[in-house]
């Protein structure tokens, strides 16, 4: 398929598809159709642009994507190292949820000392 159907059917931009390709997330085949020689891809595009969509919905970089998605390819990877591997994923988002849970208070905590009568209304007054 072209990158245009590729698009279509993952529902990302063609772009993304460029940039993915530039970094080795994906592979395609330059077609001798003409002169243009477009780029094409097979089936399994589909499926390698549903994994990444998923990898960056879970948190994970696509640096981190392109090496699971090769080591997973490959067999590479144990079921112990696939654990660790989402185990530390896990860990640094609960880091973020802390993180998020005390910007959370700390702006709970100005906000309860507003004064109705204060004009300025900054942060840390």
């Amino acid at each position: 398929m072209k990158i245009g159907e590729l698009a279509e059917r993952t529902g990302i931009s063609r772009d993304a598809i460029r940039f993915y390709e530039r970094l080795g997330l994906l592979k395609s085949e330059r077609s001798h159709e003409g002169r243009h020689g477009y780029r094409r891809y097979d089936a399994s595009a589909v499926r390698r642009v549903g994994l990444i969509n998923q990898g960056k919905a879970l948190g994970f970089s696509l640096g981190e994507i392109q090496e699971l998605l090769d080591a997973w390819a490959d067999h590479a990877l144990s079921a112990d190292q696939k654990r660790a591997v989402i185990t530390g994923k896990i860990d640094v988002i609960a880091g973020k949820i802390l993180a998020l849970q005390a910007l959370s208070l700390e702006l709970k905590q100005v906000l309860a000392g507003i004064d109705e009568g204060c004009s300025a209304g900054r942060v840390g007054e």
